[in-house]
């Protein structure tokens, strides 16, 4: 490569990468340091805590901890809708009984429930 390509390569280089942004003063350097020190300390949003949150988040704790999402969409078939929001207090406190029953027969080394017996 020649001189000329070389330095025509540096300029173009130059050109493409971003300049770094300048702070131009020390009160807008204080400014930026409070902001991002107040980011990173924010609490987090408060949840819901009524009995359908709870058994909303355990449903869907013991699911994607036991890799039982199909549980979750059998249950919301059976129902006939499409969230488990949507289910009645009846049917999301059935699925969160029946994926307690679950999370036990795993933790216990024992088969589904409704599994057909060893031979």
């Amino acid at each position: 490569m020649s001189r000329d390509k070389v330095s025509q390569l540096r300029k173009l280089l130059s050109e493409a990468t971003p300049s770094p942004t300048v702070i131009k003063s020390d009160a807008e350097s204080e400014a930026w340091r409070r902001f991002q020190q107040f980011e990173a300390y924010t609490a987090p949003l408060p949840l819901e805590s009524s009995w359908r949150a709870k058994a909303s988040r355990e449903i869907q704790r013991i699911s994607a901890w036991y890799g039982l999402t199909d549980e979750i969409q059998r249950a919301l078939d059976d129902a006939g809708v499409d969230l488990i929001a949507s289910l009645s207090d009846d049917d999301l406190e059935a699925l969160r009984d029946r994926m307690r029953l679950l999370q036990d027969n795993v933790q216990h080394g024992i088969g589904a429930p409704d599994a057909p017996p060893a031979s």
